[in-house]
């Protein structure tokens, strides 16, 4: 660890906030050039290279398996390198993998582009960035996560400018300045992401080690208790851990069913035009901005579980809308209830996973779940776009992914906190919990 310092300097300012904004940043530019612009391409490729619609969704597919894949290795480098370095190597490759999608022709060069575009966007994002916040944080936890989650809402809302970009430019030009922008724009916002608070003589949610500092009611921070974690062996023998994933594979199941396939759905489908279709990706974000704003808060205050809940039922009565619901007023229906449970949802299952389990091991530990949660995202795509094909619309997939989100919700209720990891003690001593419990949430 990097010798702790204790000047002047050093207390300056609390130095966690700078995570949170490197880590919207750089969550804002992925979502912006790829992940909520995707179905723009869907499009695209389809009318000009005849690609099935199953067939591009494999491409998506491949990017979340080579992020699934990379997963535990990336935890592993995370806790060894430190999020700085594995978010620049990541840049480097989305920047390679974006100039290389520019360049297809074929299925199989698509889907060469599409793997190492995936491993890009693993490094450099979610894993990275959430490993990076959250030693950071303990009280305000969800709040951070929830504020560097405003990124992907940011993002979102510039969709139809990349919507303008590919109607006006050409998409192969677009990919290419999407691949500057990666570098100009991302290597800056990666010196702000720093290892954790002891390494800059901080301790989590402000104050400086050496420096006790009070808050009101007499309460001092302390430094987190690491003996008090779970390893990654642990927390793979407990039941929330695999709970956890599942409900958060549900979850993403319909996410990325959705971000792949509701231009196609809107333009194809219900015959809108491409930049309205567009519009309906920019809404949907610009509500998950406001799910952000106030998940966060929530999430510090009341059971995280309960509001996962919430929000997988939200999730599923707005596709039931999108499905059957009728003419625009349906999609801007959707798209508001959508939007805002995402915005709720998505940053809890991140400090869900550290208030079980400890910012310790958290890395590694995020990185083995994705192989789980992952699962999810991969068949969405591909499952929807396969029922579309069938079907010739997507009424029926969307519905299947409501009632498929409906049940992953128990997931979470049955999710409950684990106990504090027992390892053996001194030869003769009985075996104990490995130090007291640290300090839960209070919504557990």
């Amino acid at each position: 660890m990097a010798s702790v310092s204790t000047s002047a300097s050093s207390r300056r300012r609390f130095l966690g906030w700078d995570t949170v904004i490197g880590g919207a940043g750089l969550q804002l530019l992925q979502a912006a050039l790829f992940f909520s612009s995707f179905g723009i391409y869907v499009v695209v490729w389809v009318d000009e290279f005849g690609w099935s619609r199953g067939a591009t969704a494999a491409g998506y597919a491949l990017v979340t398996l080579s992020s699934g894949l990379f997963g535990p290795l990336q935890g592993y480098l995370l806790e060894r390198l430190g999020p700085r370095r594995v978010i620049l190597f990541g840049l480097v490759v989305l920047s390679a993998g974006l100039t290389s999608l520019s360049l297809v022709r074929t299925l199989p060069e698509f889907y060469g582009a599409m793997l190492v575009t995936g491993v890009g966007l693993a490094a450099a994002g979610f894993l990275s960035v959430t490993t990076a916040v959250v030693p950071w944080f303990v009280r305000r936890r969800s709040t951070a996560l929830s504020l560097t989650a405003i990124g992907l809402s940011l993002g979102g809302v510039l969709v139809p400018l990349v919507a303008g970009s590919v109607v006006e430019i050409g998409w192969r030009e677009t990919l290419r300045l999407s691949a500057a922008l990666v570098l100009l724009a991302g290597l800056p916002l990666a010196v702000l992401m720093r290892r954790g608070p002891a390494d800059y003589g901080q301790l989590p949610d402000g104050g400086y080690l050496g420096f006790p500092d009070r808050r009101p009611g007499g309460v001092e921070l302390r430094p987190p208790d690491p003996a008090a974690d779970h390893t990654l062996r642990e927390a793979l023998r407990t039941r929330a851990f695999w709970l956890l994933g599942v409900g958060h594979g549900a979850a993403l199941l319909l996410m990325s069913g959705v971000s792949v396939h509701l231009v196609p759905h809107l333009k194809a489908g219900a015959g809108y035009p491409l930049q309205l279709a567009a519009g309906a990706v920019a809404l949907v974000t610009m509500s998950s901005f406001l799910g952000q704003v106030i998940g966060g808060p929530l999430g510090d205050r009341f059971d995280k579980r309960l509001i996962a809940i919430a929000a997988m039922l939200a999730h599923a009565l707005a596709l039931l809308v999108l499905a059957w619901g009728p003419g625009w007023s349906a999609v801007v229906a959707f798209a508001v209830v959508h939007g805002v449970a995402w915005g709720v949802r998505g940053p809890l299952m991140g400090s869900l996973r550290a208030d079980y389990f400890g910012a310790s091991h958290f890395g590694s530990i995020m990185g083995a779940s994705m192989m789980v949660f992952m699962v999810g995202q991969l068949i969405g795509p591909v499952f929807l776009g396969a029922l579309a094909d069938v079907h010739a619309d997507y009424r029926v997939g969307f519905t299947i992914l409501a009632l498929l989100a409906a049940v992953g919700s128990l997931s979470f209720w049955f999710a409950a906190p684990p106990p504090p990891p027992h390892r053996p003690g001194p030869r003769g001593v009985p075996d104990a919990p490995s130090a007291a419990p640290r300090q839960r949430a209070r919504s557990e």
